[in-house]
């Protein structure tokens, strides 16, 4: 069997409208049977001579218990399908989710509606992160009417999934944001003075855009992370609320500091220094350091957890 398309998302945010589209590409028009599964019933619905032109058949599945292997197994035996598309149910619990053992060729795709994912990330966040957290993809919908919120979004899923590609997408299309409207900063000063939020933002684009900050003087206050057998350098790091307190990301930037060994794990600290790009052989790619030229200590501690949102 070839690829299966497992779209999740919150009831109303657009999944229905994303499969459409997707049955009306060329690739699902001429070469073989689509098994759709839905799982929930939304505000779009299919039309049935829309499923056949498109070699689609639909199952449904109402109950969370009936989505396992056994059925999904007899229903990929009934039809013999080329290709699978599942609707999930947004509001069951992907965290436990065990896929059939057939599906060897599986994209998870996640689908929002940007004017209410904040509502969903602040009242549903564990749904929502198990929702982003293995997805290779992550579609919003109705992005022009939350255009100033996008950078949040972002930084959102960036700090639970770093590597899924982001899709925005409004009425007229696409919304392609410059990548410097998503930061908290201007990356046009000569020093980066950065808040917490802005530490973080750093620490994520400075990873994937690590060219860009070759040079850069930066300013920042976090707590300073000790690395084991390591007196030249430490981590100024910090912690982000995902889902709840016991999964929390980290966002950290590697600092060479010469007195490094003195300070005390965790010590808050403020560090003014340089950016510069390195080759980190462990890891196999560049990453960014921070030469600090100036470190103070003494620095009352702030809020231990940051909350993108």
């Amino acid at each position: 069997m070839g690829t299966v398309f497992f779209v999740n998302g919150f009831l109303e945010a657009g999944k229905t409208t994303f499969i459409k589209d997707l049955l009306h590409r060329p690739s699902f028009r001429i070469r073989g049977k689509t098994l759709l599964l839905v799982c929930e019933e939304g505000e779009a619905e299919y039309d049935a001579s829309e499923l056949e032109e498109a070699g689609t058949v639909l199952e449904i599945i109402t109950e969370e218990e009936d989505f396992n292997e056994e059925i999904l197994a007899s229903l990929e035996k009934k039809h013999r399908p080329d290709r699978v598309i599942v609707e999930y149910n947004g509001m069951w619990d992907r965290a436990n989710l065990i896929f059939p053992s057939f599906w060897d060729d599986l994209m998870e795709i996640a689908v929002f509606d940007a004017t209410t994912f904040q509502l969903y990330a602040e009242n549903l966040r564990s749904l929502l992160a198990e929702q982003v957290r293995r997805a290779e993809l992550i579609l919003f919908h109705k992005a022009d009417e939350m255009r100033e919120h996008l950078a949040v979004y972002a930084r959102n899923i960036k700090a639970i999934n770093g590597s899924a590609a982001i899709v925005f997408r409004g009425r007229d299309g696409d919304i392609t944001p410059d990548p410097e409207e998503l930061l908290p900063y201007d990356l046009r000063e000569d020093e980066l003075v950065l808040d917490d939020i802005g530490f973080v933002a750093l620490s994520m684009d400075a990873h994937e855009r690590c060219e860009l900050y070759e040079g850069k003087q930066v300013k920042f206050i976090a707590p300073a992370y000790r690395l084991k057998d390591e007196d030249l350098q430490f981590v100024a790091g910090r912690r982000i609320l995902t889902c709840c307190e016991a999964d929390l990301a980290f966002a950290g930037i590697l600092c060479g500091y010469p007195k490094a060994r003195e300070l005390q794990d965790k010590e808050w600290v403020e560090v003014a220094g340089t950016l510069k790009v390195i080759y980190d052989e462990e890891m196999e790619r560049r990453i960014p350091v921070c030469r600090v030229k100036e470190l103070k200590r003494g620095i009352p501690a702030g809020e231990e957890i940051i909350s993108l949102l």
